[in-house]
């Protein structure tokens, strides 16, 4: 169905709409100009305390012409015409802090749009769209530096000595000045209980000794049992802070390392799945025994694999100390690795940050707006 004009009616009833919005949005905005304005002049007036020309003994000063000032604000970019006083300021307190651009909503929606995952620049862009002025990405990345103090706050909170598991683990993040690593600590109540980041460090490497120590320092204390991956530098910090807590291997770790000891063999999968039945087993002593029997098994087809996932066996049957029903949460670093991978999944559409404070801010973010922070108070 085509109209006089060459235009089908959607289309043009679209037009309608747009140009219809398209006044109330400039309207709105001249609207709120003219109150801002209003109000400004009301708190000169008050200020003074005297008319145009009148004079008067309680006069407090004279006023001096308006400037122009540019301020963002959730309608669009309004145009305000500020009086000027010719023996000081005039305080706009009220409605604006001094040098001031961006109406507070407009930075929590910019905050909120980059915790739930866009990059700066995606944030600017966003800002374009929404509120159609232009915000350049170091803006949207100054604004976020409100995070900075959060974060100093949290990390200077005591930790109570409730957290009964402690996993640790990093994932590595893109940085301009080469790539980082960041190392979480999270500790578990109970065994059914959720996960609770203690706290994080961003380092070149899996370092997480002086973050074990700050931990210790803030009275993290009664932990029994520390769960990791295999990691050296891991290892070493836990022995040199917590040598008296004793530390899991994780099990999925140490039959991965064993499937891949094992190469490409048509009896890998069921010499794999033989050995996961050791963590299964209803004690500790039951699982050495077993263990021992898998490896009479075994030995002659992949000597050098069993050897190898023998070693240091007992490190993975450390979670025979707690009770049962901790056991299949703490046998493993999935807890922890599940809770890595959403927020990889969180960081990676923000692209490559600049430096390790701004990690930092994102990780901090994430974890605070997902309410996984031990020990925080927002």
């Amino acid at each position: 169905m085509s109209n006089t004009d060459g235009l089908d009616v959607p289309a043009k009833r679209q037009k309608t709409q747009e140009a219809f919005w398209s006044f109330v949005s400039q309207w709105t905005r001249r609207q709120l100009s003219g109150l801002l304005e209003q109000v400004l002049l009301s708190e000169q007036q008050e200020w003074i305390a005297a008319g145009w020309n009148e004079r008067k003994s309680g006069r407090a000063g004279w006023r001096n012409g308006f400037y122009r000032r540019q301020l963002l604000s959730p309608h669009g970019p309004l145009q305000v015409k500020v009086p000027r006083c010719r023996s000081s300021g005039l305080d706009c307190s009220l409605m604006f802090n001094r040098y001031q651009r961006r109406v507070q909503d407009v930075d929590r929606i910019l905050r909120h749009a980059f915790l739930l995952g866009a990059s700066t620049r995606g944030t600017a862009e966003l800002a374009e769209q929404v509120f159609g002025g232009q915000i350049s990405h170091q803006t949207v990345s100054r604004s976020l530096r409100w995070l900075d103090e959060r974060l100093q706050q949290w990390r200077a909170q005591p930790i109570e000595p409730i957290y009964k598991v402690v996993y640790i683990d990093g994932m590595h993040v893109n940085c301009i000045e080469g790539d980082r690593m960041v190392m979480l600590v999270a500790g578990q109540r109970e065994a059914q209980g959720p996960l609770e980041v203690l706290d994080f460090c961003v380092s070149s490497g899996e370092r997480c000794l002086d973050l074990l120590r700050s931990l210790r320092r803030r009275g993290l204390e009664g932990v029994e049992l520390i769960v990791s991956d295999e990691s050296g530098a891991i290892r070493h910090a836990v022995e040199e802070v917590y040598p008296e807590v004793a530390w899991q291997h994780c099990t999925f770790h140490r039959l991965q390392a064993l499937r891949n000891n094992i190469g490409t063999t048509d009896f890998r999968d069921a010499m794999v799945a033989d050995a996961a039945e050791i963590f299964r087993c209803p004690t500790k002593l039951a699982a050495q025994e077993r263990s021992l029997a898998w490896a009479g098994q075994w030995r002659q087809r992949a000597a050098w694999a069993v050897q190898q996932f023998m070693d240091d066996l007992d490190d993975s049957l450390m979670f025979y100390s707690l009770p049962k029903d901790w056991w299949k949460r703490v046998r493993t670093n999935n807890p922890m690795e599940r809770l890595i991978r959403t927020l990889r999944m969180r960081l990676q559409p923000m692209g490559c940050f600049h430096d390790g404070p701004a990690i930092e801010r994102a990780v901090f973010g994430q974890l605070a707006r997902w309410h996984l922070l031990g020990t925080y108070t927002q």
